[in-house]
């Protein structure tokens, strides 16, 4: 009964020893976690929705932590899919997202007021229903315009802004219906 006591002691020691190996492999430590940070950090510096924030990249036991600030809830999760490449076992996502500090707010909010004048004065894109936000130098335009003419008339103005890093273009182009007979 003993021996079989000790043998039944001996295998589960060394699955627990051989299962905890078998975990342990995966993880990168050391030369690995830096070679695998700048591997991420080159990933989201090449992105260009992602290259004008700053993110911050550490990782420990392969567990990514990633911080700083983003424009937008799209670019966190893109970042946070950029982060998961191989030797990552989690990324601890602890980015943040809106502007940072009051200049940048401020800056953001006279662009978009000098955007909406300039499309209020502007023959081409004036009968659109255009909504125009700011948020870090990246201009987002969404709503209705009559053409594709006027489109890419808004979408020009507003990369033409002092200040403007990217302009998303949420634009739907609804022509005007014909007149009835």
């Amino acid at each position: 009964m003993k021996r079989m006591t000790w043998m039944v002691g001996l295998s589960l020691t060394l699955s627990l020893h051989l299962g905890a190996g078998a975990a342990f492999a995966d993880q990168v430590s050391g030369k690995g976690e830096i070679n695998l940070a700048k591997e991420i950090r080159t990933k989201l510096r090449g992105d260009p929705d992602l290259k004008n924030n700053k993110i911050d990249v550490a990782v420990d036991n392969g567990v990514v932590t990633l911080t700083g600030t983003v424009d937008t809830s799209d670019e966190r999760a893109k970042a946070d899919a950029l982060a998961k490449v191989d030797g990552v076992v989690r990324v601890d996502d602890q980015l943040e997202v809106g502007s940072n500090g009051v200049k940048t707010t401020l800056a953001d909010a006279a662009t978009t007021t000098k955007l909406k004048a300039e499309f209020l004065t502007d023959d081409t894109v004036r009968k659109g229903d255009i909504s125009v936000t700011t948020n870090n130098g990246v201009v987002t335009l969404s709503g209705t315009v009559k053409s594709e003419e006027a489109r890419k008339r808004a979408v020009d103005l507003a990369r033409g802004q002092d200040g403007v890093m990217r302009v998303e273009d949420k634009l739907t182009v609804t022509p005007a219906p014909a007149p009835a007979r």
